[in-house]
């Protein structure tokens, strides 16, 4: 009962989320969050096709469809930084970067893993997603550094998505540390957890994306741009130091 309940709930849930980004034109403006939500649906009918028809493999298929949102997950932080660092380009652009060189890296992990070692256990994939997950929180994290420490306003869109995503992968981790503490007999708590925790933050999604509202023109005193530059000059002067250290070291 109680996974039909939970999958239910999300599914709809996804499906208001879709409805209302494609009333209120949004569709284009955050395509990643809603490339992801998508996925999400696209997987929850999956599951509760199984749930009504196949019930006993609901194990197997519910790992499947969790890697597979797992990945399309990290279009949700390319959205929040491309959103949130927009007015500073040079940081924006460094961002992007590094968030699209570790999906970049996830995604062939995830094709080629099954692939190397095709016999995975529900415990491997875990330690897989617990991985991710850190990752994605460390992500999120330097974020909303960079938002309190130079005061960057956001919007209601913006604002919402990053707490629901946040209060996901929060979630994700502390139950992943207790499967990890518990052991397999954490697995059903685990199916259910997990996706109530998803719910939630579609729940947080559905009111902060009911209509557009852009970020905040942010204050032109706000040094980010100027104090990522100076990192860069200075890192490029270490790297540079660094190398004719090992050219004389060389020639020595």
């Amino acid at each position: 009962m109680w996974p039909w309940l939970v999958e239910g709930a999300g599914l709809l849930t996804q499906i208001l989320l879709l409805f209302r980004g494609l009333r209120a034109g949004m569709f284009r403006r955050y395509y990643f969050f809603y490339i992801y939500i998508t996925s999400a649906m696209l997987a929850s009918l999956v599951m509760v096709w199984i749930i009504l028809n196949s019930p006993g493999l609901y194990g197997k298929w519910y790992w499947l469809m969790q890697i597979s949102t797992l990945v399309t997950g990290y279009g949700i932080l390319l959205e929040i930084m491309n959103h949130v660092l927009s007015p500073y380009p040079g940081a924006e652009r460094c961002a992007r970067i590094c968030g699209i060189v570790a999906f970049g890296v996830i995604f062939c992990f995830a094709v080629l893993a099954p692939v190397v070692t095709p016999r995975w256990s529900p415990g491997t994939v875990i330690e897989f997603e617990r991985d991710l997950r850190s990752v994605q929180s460390l992500f999120i994290c330097g974020l909303l550094a960079l938002i309190f420490y130079y005061g960057i306003p956001i919007g209601k869109n913006m604002k919402g998505m990053v707490v629901g995503y946040g209060v996901y992968i929060v979630t994700s981790l502390m139950s992943l540390a207790v499967r990890a503490y518990a052991g397999p007999s954490f697995t059903s708590v685990w199916r259910v957890v997990q996706p109530v925790s998803l719910d939630v933050s579609l729940m947080i999604w559905l009111v902060a994306l009911w209509s557009y509202c852009p970020n905040p023109v942010p204050d032109s005193n706000i040094p980010l741009e100027q104090d990522y530059e100076a990192l860069v000059t200075k890192t490029r002067s270490v790297i540079v130091a660094i190398r004719d250290h090992f050219r004389k070291a060389a020639r020595a």
